[in-house]
């Protein structure tokens, strides 16, 4: 994080690679106090890994860098998430979703590239195949049913952050405020103040890892 820091501290633009909710909350905070504008970037609605883009205040705006793309792959979404890490460094991975027809990954254009190397031959998605940024359904995998988790994952929030809201009394679950080790079911809407309202449509099974595969939909 003091990296990025200090190399914005001298007036220039400065772009991380892909971090996780935790770390982006993290530099976020650290930017603030020093005066840095941040805009983060995740390609898909609701991403949980963003690109943050730190810059000085007589910069009125940044642009994103992210690139999203359409892969078609002979396989679940576990399997393509393996072999694109044997790909790929963690920091040109943002988001992967499954679609009806294939699955949608955000990355940089250094990620673009090795891809295309690669022979997976990615299609830069259609607005058609992105996901609306308000209201959306998608699959999503998760290690438990609990509360934090699965919304943290449903919204692309930190679990820390969404803790914090679940302890402050701001999440509710069948109509009750809920605690962090409550546990969904399907057919279960989870409200969240300030983040909006998540259902789980279906829970379509356990992975090969022992996860869960959800059905969610989320309305912000």
């Amino acid at each position: 994080m003091q990296e990025y820091l200090k190399k914005a501290r001298g007036g220039r633009v400065v772009q991380t690679p892909f971090l996780e909710a935790d770390a982006l909350d993290e530099l976020r905070r650290l930017a603030k106090q020093e005066g840095i504008r941040l805009e983060s970037f995740g390609g898909l609605p609701l991403a949980a890994r963003q690109v943050a883009v730190l810059f000085p205040e007589h910069i009125p705006a940044v642009a994103d860098p992210t690139r999203v793309v359409w892969l078609r792959f002979e396989g679940d979404l576990e399997a393509l998430e393996d072999r694109l890490r044997g790909l790929l460094e963690p920091g040109l991975m943002g988001d992967l979703e499954e679609t009806a027809a294939g699955f949608l990954l955000a990355t940089l254009p250094k990620g673009l590239q090795i891809l295309q190397e690669a022979g997976l031959e990615p299609q830069p998605a259609a607005p058609e195949q992105l996901p609306k940024t308000r209201e959306r359904s998608r699959s999503v995998v998760v290690p438990s049913l609990r509360v934090d988790v699965v919304g943290a994952k449903g919204f692309g929030v930190s679990r820390t952050y969404f803790a914090l809201g679940v302890k402050a009394g701001k999440v509710k679950l069948r109509g009750k405020t809920a605690a962090a080790k409550d546990e969904l079911s399907e057919g279960d809407t989870l409200l969240a103040e300030g983040l909006g309202s998540l259902v789980v449509r279906k829970v379509l099974g356990q992975t090969k890892r022992g996860n869960l595969k959800l059905e969610v939909e989320v309305h912000r």
